[in-house]
C-alpha cells in the first residue's frame, strides 16, 4: 500500500538546540498515529513541517507520493493536509453554521457571489449541516460561536478543518484546556 505521508530525514534545529533529528515517519490510508512526549519534546515543531507552517531545515516530507517539502501551507490544505492548532482558531462573532460554511465554501473553491445559482448556496449550507452532526454540534448550528463552551469551541475547530474534506487532518493537542466530559464527547 503507497504511504499516504512520508517524511525521510526531516530535521530542524532552531539555534544549537535539534528538535527534529532525522525522523522518518510513514503513515499508511486509514491509521491513526499518536505522537506522545513531555512539553518541548518537539510534537508541534513536527506537526508545524508536516503542515507547512514551518519549513525543516533538512529532509524530504511526502504526501500521496508527491514531494511537499517546499510547498506553502495552503498549497498543503488543497491537497488535503490540514492541521488544527493548540489554539482554538474559529470565527467567533459568527455562527457555528456560518463557521461550517466558510470551511466548506474554501474546500470547494468558490467564492461567494451576489448572483450565483441558489443551487450551490444550498449544496454548501447542507455540507455545513453535514459537519455540524459529525462533530456533534447539529443542535447549536444557529448558536454564536464565542457562546460555545470550550469544548464545543474544539470540536468547531475540527469541524472547520473537516469541511476541508482532509485526507490527513493533523491534531495538535486536540484535548488542551478540555474537561474528562469534554473530552469524552471529543473523542
Amino acid at each position: 500500500m503507497t504511504p499516504l505521508l512520508e517524511t525521510q530525514g526531516l530535521l530542524k534545529h532552531f539555534g544549537g538546540l535539534l528538535v527534529t533529528n532525522q525522523c522518518n515517519l510513514t503513515i499508511l490510508p486509514g491509521e491513526i498515529h499518536a505522537l506522545i512526549g513531555p512539553n518541548g519534546a518537539g510534537k508541534t515543531t513536527l506537526i508545524r513541517q508536516l503542515s507547512g507552517a514551518l519549513a525543516p531545515d533538512r529532509g524530504r516530507i511526502f504526501f500521496n507520493s508527491v514531494d511537499i517539502t517546499h510547498l506553502p501551507m495552503h498549497r498543503r490544505a488543497q491537497r488535503g493536509l490540514t492541521q488544527t492548532f493548540q489554539i482554538t482558531n474559529i470565527f467567533p462573532r459568527h455562527t457555528v453554521l456560518e463557521n461550517l460554511v466558510l470551511s466548506v465554501q474554501a474546500a470547494t473553491g468558490h467564492s461567494y457571489r451576489f448572483w450565483q445559482p441558489r443551487r450551490r448556496e444550498q449544496e454548501l449550507f447542507a455540507r455545513a449541516a453535514a459537519v455540524g452532526e459529525q462533530i456533534g454540534l447539529h443542535t447549536h448550528l444557529d448558536t454564536v460561536a464565542n457562546a460555545l463552551s470550550h469544548g464545543a469551541q474544539r470540536q468547531l475547530e475540527i469541524g472547520l478543518a473537516l469541511g476541508c474534506r482532509p485526507k490527513l487532518l493533523l491534531l495538535d493537542e486536540p484535548l488542551a484546556g478540555m474537561g474528562l466530559e469534554e473530552s469524552a464527547n471529543m473523542i
